[in-house]
This record gives C-alpha cells, sequence and structure tokens, in this order.
C-alpha cells in the first residue's frame, strides 16, 4: 500500500479505509482538537462558561458527530472525517490505538540523564554485565539492549512492520494486537525511554506535519505486522496486558471444617486452583494439589478420606469427568504422602 501525500484528509480516509478509527489533532500539534464550548474547560486565560464536567465515554457530542475527547470520538466513518476536516483543514491525524487493535511501541530519543540502576532501564530484565559505558545514550539503544537480550529481531530485520520515524528522532513500531487481546498504556513500564501505546492512548499517523517537524515512514514496508510474541511476554510482564476478570467461584466446602491456621489456607488454596482450572490444565492442576494437600497428610495434619472428598468437589466444580478426578486424587494423594511436609514454625 502506498501512503498518500501528506494531504491530512487523505491520510486520514487512507487508514479509516484499513480498519484504523482516526481523529483530528490541533494543526501543528500532537494534541487532539479542542472539543466544542461544551467539552472544553478552556484555558485559564479565556476559561469556557458553558463547560460542563462530564464523563467523555457517554458524551452526546459523539452521536451529533462532533470530535470532541479525543480518542473517544476516533471512527472510520469516511463521511464523519471529512466532515472534520473540512472545518480544520489542517488538523492532523491522530490513531486511536485501543480502537484500531494497535499496540504501538514508542522509542523515545530525548537524551538526559541515563539511569545506572538497571532496573531502571529495563525493569525486570537480567542485563549482560559486558555493556560499554555510555553505549546507552537514549530509547534506541535501551530497545536494542532488549532486542540482544531476548535475541530477537525488530523491524529493519523481521517481522518488517509500518515504522514511523518521529520528529525528534524516535520511532513508532505499529502493531496488531493478536486476536482476543486487550492491552493498556504503560510509560516507561517496559523501559527508559521505551513507552507504548494501547488503549486509550494514541499515536500521531505518519504525513502529520507539527511545529517540531514530520512524521516520516522510514523504509519500504507499508503492513502491520502482528505484535511478536517475544515483545508480548515482556510487555505482559510488564502489566500492559488487560486481563478480564475472572469470578470467584463459590466454594462450597466453606462450612466444613479442614484443618485450621496455615493448614486450612493452604487447603484453601489448592481448592480454589483446581475449581478455577480452564480446560486443559485441569487434571494437571488436580494432580498438583493433590500431591501438595498429601504431603499434609503425611504429616498428621489432614486426614486422607476427608481430603480426597474436598478435592472431588472442587475437580466437579472444574468439570471433570469422576473417573478421571479420582483417578488423579488418588496418585497425587499417594505420592504426596510418601513426602511428608515439615511445618516448623507454622501456626498450625
Amino acid at each position: 500500500m502506498t501512503i498518500p501525500t501528506p494531504d491530512p484528509l487523505r491520510v486520514a480516509l487512507w487508514l479509516a479505509a484499513l480498519g484504523y478509527a482516526v481523529h483530528p489533532l490541533a494543526p501543528g500539534l500532537k494534541v487532539p482538537v479542542r472539543g466544542c464550548d461544551r467539552c472544553s474547560p478552556g484555558t485559564a486565560e479565556r476559561p469556557s462558561p458553558t463547560y460542563v464536567e462530564h464523563d467523555g465515554h457517554a458524551c452526546p457530542c459523539h452521536a451529533a458527530g462532533r470530535p470532541c475527547h479525543g480518542v473517544l470520538a476516533a471512527t472510520i466513518d469516511p463521511d464523519l472525517i471529512a466532515g472534520w476536516w473540512a472545518r480544520t483543514h489542517a488538523a492532523g491525524v491522530g490513531v486511536a490505538a485501543g480502537p484500531s487493535g494497535l499496540v504501538i511501541l514508542d522509542v523515545d530519543c530525548h537524551g538526559g540523564d541515563v539511569p545506572t540502576d538497571p532496573e531502571r532501564l529495563l525493569p525486570g530484565v537480567e542485563l549482560p554485565a559486558n555493556i560499554v559505558p555510555g553505549s546507552v545514550v537514549d530509547g534506541r539503544d535501551v530497545l536494542a539492549l532488549l532486542v540482544e537480550v531476548r535475541r530477537a529481531t525488530l523491524p529493519g530485520c523481521a517481522p518488517e512492520t509500518l515504522t514511523v520515524r518521529t520528529p525528534s528522532g524516535g520511532f513508532h513500531y505499529w502493531f496488531r494486537a493478536p486476536a482476543g487481546t486487550v492491552w493498556r498504556p504503560q510509560a516507561g513500564a517496559l523501559g527508559w525511554q521505551l513507552d507504548i501505546r494501547a488503549g486509550s492512548s494514541y499515536a500521531v499517523a505518519p504525513g502529520t506535519v507539527t511545529r517540531d517537524g514530520a512524521y516520516t515512514v522510514l523504509g519500504d514496508c507499508r503492513t502491520v505486522a502482528e505484535l511478536p510474541v517475544w515483545l508480548a511476554r515482556d510487555l505482559e510482564r510488564t502489566g500492559h496486558r488487560v486481563r478480564p476478570e475472572r469470578p470467584r467461584v463459590a466454594l462450597p466446602w466453606r462450612s466444613r471444617s479442614v484443618g485450621s491456621g496455615y493448614v486450612a489456607a493452604a487447603v484453601e488454596s489448592e481448592l480454589r486452583a483446581v475449581a478455577e482450572a480452564q480446560s486443559g490444565t485441569r487434571n494437571a492442576t488436580l494432580n498438583r494439589a493433590a500431591f501438595n494437600l498429601g504431603t499434609l497428610c503425611a504429616a498428621g495434619r489432614l486426614e486422607h478420606d476427608q481430603l480426597a472428598d474436598v478435592l472431588r468437589d472442587a475437580a466437579r466444580h472444574a468439570g471433570l469427568p469422576e473417573r478421571e478426578a479420582d483417578a488423579a486424587i488418588r496418585s497425587g494423594l499417594s505420592a504426596g504422602e510418601r513426602h511428608p511436609r515439615t511445618l516448623s514454625g507454622a501456626a498450625a
């Protein structure tokens, strides 16, 4: 695909045709256009007398076709887009990451004091001991270091993906979010000068010109690759992935006395893990729980038959067939009972 000449309306329509939701940016800036007087508080010098503080998600301006609240107004509707840019010809183009199904790696090039603490440079990553002093200057070097540690590749190598050079000399690597996944922005969580545009955040589209310069496409690639597995794992580790909350299972055995103190807590934890186990892991989870609790049986802290009963209850909640569950419980308890658990210092 060929990116249109830097005419904002043509760029916006091109992106919308690809399924990427866009919204206008203030001319020459990289912030959304000012909303209507009801949605924008104005400035300290010129406050809006009709401004009403409200939740932008439910703002009636969206139904009325006004570009208030930036990302929340983003759309792929060509008529709406044409109307927005007809009113503000010089508006830049913002691309709403979440509605577009995008995860954009924003690599900054701001300079500044380089962190000496590895936990600030790349949190949670074990760095090589032979980093040359002075070799890390900005986000580009931090990304190169992460790629090296992970023995991975990024655009320029593989997979190829749309890459945008920012006016400051940084880069935006565009990726498609894997099907069924939701991501959030977390400034600096991945690494120093490495940010993520996802969820409620947005990126400036290629072709947009600001007072600081133009956003231009780097290289020949015009397609957007799926988020690489290795990078997705790091982003999940750093809290960028949004996991839906699973309802907690109501445990029917709460009224039954199964140990006390530390032992009761251990039983509760293991039984809940079994009851909430997902398809494909249920048998292994049950067997592991039976083994762990079997070690307490061997230590004289629990009754074998009582424990087998509550494990069957949990397995039933998980949907395991009875015969399969009984076999996993028998083998797990038997193995656990051969390894008594020491509870010195624990409140039993």
